[in-house]
């Protein structure tokens, strides 16, 4: 059993769902922080898609983050079974159709990131190339997923990097990245710059593929309320990178029945 360290909260076992309920206004608030940390530029980028600006979608999720501190701000999950992607994106749609520029409150809900950081998520938008009918809900999921994965590959990384396996970490990274198969992918040679043989090659990543899906079972349940509901997400965001966009707009708290909009 872990030992909390001075200042930490007696949070280990939590999901950040189960955080974010919290009655304890700073375990809250620590869970608000963490949240923003993994999916900041989701939540921008979904402002920035309903057509604010730079400056105004800076003030708005400000708000937004404001309006989550609610106490009772996750009750209606079970509108979207649950899953705090679903809810994010539903609560947030809501909010932004009230939402008005004059109404903004600049308060410092999270640690507020520094200007330069702020300036890479305009730039990192403006880099984006949305399909004319690549809905705000359909790449608020998109990106959702991208940030969880991203998440998974850097636990990952420390994870081999701890044992000695940092060479073989970065071998593997593109084959994991390409859904986890040596086919297409020259194996011999990543086996001999590694100096292994094929089969300790095809061992290893396994190995990798193993742990690459118990972390992503471990980040999914973050943000589920019911355990059941992990391979479903999992489904569903495959489904999200695997078909391509939509004209019509699926409702938040229903695509998920389907896995396919």
């Amino acid at each position: 059993m872990s030992i909390a360290r001075k200042g930490d909260f007696p949070t280990t076992h939590w999901t950040l769902v189960a955080r974010l309920r919290s009655d304890d206004s700073a375990v809250a608030k620590r869970a608000l922080e963490d949240l923003v940390t993994q999916y900041r530029y989701t939540l921008y980028a979904y402002i920035r898609r309903r057509g604010l600006n730079h400056c105004d979608a800076e003030d708005a999720l400000q708000d937004f983050l404001l309006k989550l501190l609610n106490a009772r701000a996750l009750e209606c999950m079970e509108e979207t079974r649950g899953r705090l992607r679903g809810y994010l994106g539903m609560a947030l749609g809501r909010f932004l159709a009230n939402w008005r520029r004059g109404e903004a409150r600049r308060v410092a809900v999270v640690r507020e990131l520094p200007t330069d950081a702020q300036c890479e998520d305009e730039a990192r938008y403006a880099r984006e190339r949305f399909l004319e009918n690549d809905t705000p809900e359909r790449m608020f999921d998109r990106k959702w997923g991208h940030a969880l994965m991203k998440r998974v590959m850097e636990r990952l990384e420390a994870k081999c990097v701890e044992q000695g396996r940092g060479a073989l970490f970065v071998a593997l990274r593109p084959v994991l990245l390409a859904g986890g198969s040596l086919r297409g992918q020259d194996g011999a040679a990543i086996a001999a710059s590694l100096g292994m043989s094929d089969c300790a090659l095809r061992v290893a990543l396994n190995r990798h593929l193993r742990d690459y899906r118990a972390m992503l079972e471990e980040e999914v349940r973050q943000t589920v309320e019911n355990p059941a509901e992990v391979e479903d997400e999992i489904a569903y965001l495959k489904a999200i990178f695997s078909e391509p966009p939509r004209n019509s707009e699926a409702r938040y708290g229903r695509a998920e029945q389907d896995g396919q909009s």
